[in-house]
């Protein structure tokens, strides 16, 4: 009875507070948009400050079109664009590469236009600056291959989210996985809803370890976020063998780096 109370309650707060007159929810939406913040993200705070209307994200689609609430504006000009665009280039923007100046049109000048049509009057503007900042198409790097002595010198460890769905929502599966990279066989496998939780990657380590009684003498992996507590754990562990400096025992570079010059002894 207690449950159905409140739900009754909730359900006569939402009738009498309407959504369609309140200008700080209509501001909170603009304001959203213009930092070019993800729906799943704005739900996050419109749950928090608006918790007497209902939320999903069809719903929050709907109210977006009834304020005329778009992430990109047509009715913009390319004058509108370039105008914004050289006063930013006359001062500190001119340091900015064309996603943090996208950023500032959208927040500071109050234009909601694309990313790549802020990119377009840059180049048009000053083309020299987005070559001194590397920014346009970068040239493909060589990938650089790295030594292992053979099986479980070198374990490397990385995820995979291409089967998350659209905006990481649609069919949440995240692969978390490590390979030794000699033999270039798949030791451990984690699917998971979630590949990006530090304690949650560092775990899954550490029962590949106990499992197996088998830690590597160097551990790979990228600068993520996600592989602070794992890299923490293999420099801990590592410092009781007294063979190698355990600061130097976490390798970071991509995994399409991954190329293996195996090397013998004797050689």
């Amino acid at each position: 009875m207690g449950t159905r109370r409140a739900r009754n309650k909730m359900a006569s707060l939402r009738d009498i507070s309407s959504w369609r007159e309140d200008v700080r929810l209509q501001q909170d939406l603009r304001n959203y948009v213009r930092q070019n913040m993800k729906r799943k993200e704005m739900l996050d705070f419109l749950k928090r400050d608006f918790p007497t209307y209902a939320w999903s994200i069809p719903t929050l689609d709907r109210r977006l079109r009834y304020f005329n609430i778009f992430y990109t504006d047509t009715n913009v000009t390319l004058d509108e664009v370039k105008e914004a665009v050289g006063k930013e280039l006359e001062g500190p923007g001119k340091l900015l590469g064309y996603r943090a100046l996208h950023q500032k049109i959208r927040q500071e000048h109050l234009l909601n236009v694309p990313r790549d049509l802020v990119y377009a009057v840059m180049q048009e503007m000053d083309p020299a600056g987005l070559e001194s900042r590397a920014v346009g198409v970068k040239d493909k790097k060589k990938k650089q291959p790295f030594t292992t002595r053979g099986p479980n010198w070198v374990h490397s460890v990385d995820g995979h989210n291409k089967l998350m769905g659209f905006q990481n929502d649609t069919f949440p599966l995240a692969i978390y996985g490590s390979i030794d990279t000699a033999s270039r066989k798949l030791l451990w496998l984690r699917v998971w809803t979630n590949n990006r939780e530090p304690r949650l990657i560092g775990r899954w380590y550490l029962e590949y370890i106990y499992e197996s009684k088998v830690i590597p003498s160097y551990l790979r992996m990228d600068r993520g976020t996600e592989t602070g507590v794992m890299a923490t754990m293999h420099a801990f562990l590592r410092q009781y063998h007294g063979d190698i400096d355990p600061t130097e025992t976490v390798i970071y570079g991509p995994s399409t780096a991954n190329q293996v010059s195996v090397f013998v002894h004797g050689d």
